[in-house]
């Protein structure tokens, strides 16, 4: 039986705010949802560059809390070069082990989520890559429309060895040993 990884991983999501919501008459009232969300990676040498997306990484928003909850799995991410593809998977990532890369931060930012606009924010909390976690800070802009989160979006680097992603000597100058990532994120309410 195949499952949907964005139907599971989203009912995840949903449930981890269940789980640490105070709300008590609706649960959801406040949750807008990012299905399809896009993660873009970079990294650039004098020998190749590496350049990856993937377009299923899912994406929870809670107004009333400002969590931010977004889960993208290793292996959906697309490269030009299907070895390069391969190598990502198998020997740096490890995708089988650590399947997932996880942000679970709060909007630090006081936001009028009823006000249209589009806001500077500061998301804080922790990135989960390859198994490790790691405190971030991460600068960002969430777009309100007609009283409603609609998009947010984000660019930030990542170091490769705070996560103990380990690039062998031999291809060392071929892989940056930080990453530029940019996330966009376009939400709906959540609708039971």
């Amino acid at each position: 039986m195949k499952i949907n990884f964005n139907r599971a991983a989203m009912l995840i999501v949903l449930l981890s705010f269940v789980v640490f919501s105070n709300a008590q008459d609706d649960k959801y009232a406040d949750a807008y949802v990012c299905q399809k969300g896009m993660i873009h990676f970079f990294s650039a040498t004098a020998m190749e560059n590496i350049d990856a997306t993937t377009n299923n990484a899912v994406c929870v928003l809670n107004t009333k809390t400002k969590k931010v909850y977004t889960k993208a799995k290793q292996a959906s991410f697309v490269f030009k070069d299907k070895l390069m593809q391969e190598h990502f998977n198998e020997n740096y990532m490890e995708s089988e082990k650590y399947p997932f890369s996880v942000l679970d931060m709060v909007i630090a930012n006081d936001i009028d989520f009823t006000k249209d606009g589009t806001y500077d924010i500061t998301l804080k909390g922790t990135l989960e890559m390859h198994g490790v976690k790691k405190d971030r800070e991460v600068k960002g802009k969430l777009t309100i429309k007609n009283g409603q989160p609609t998009n947010g979006n984000a660019e930030f680097m990542v170091k490769l060895a705070d996560h103990q992603i380990k690039i062998p000597s031999v291809v060392g100058a071929n892989i940056a040993e930080d990453v530029k990532v940019n996330v966009d994120f376009n939400f709906e309410k959540f609708h039971k």
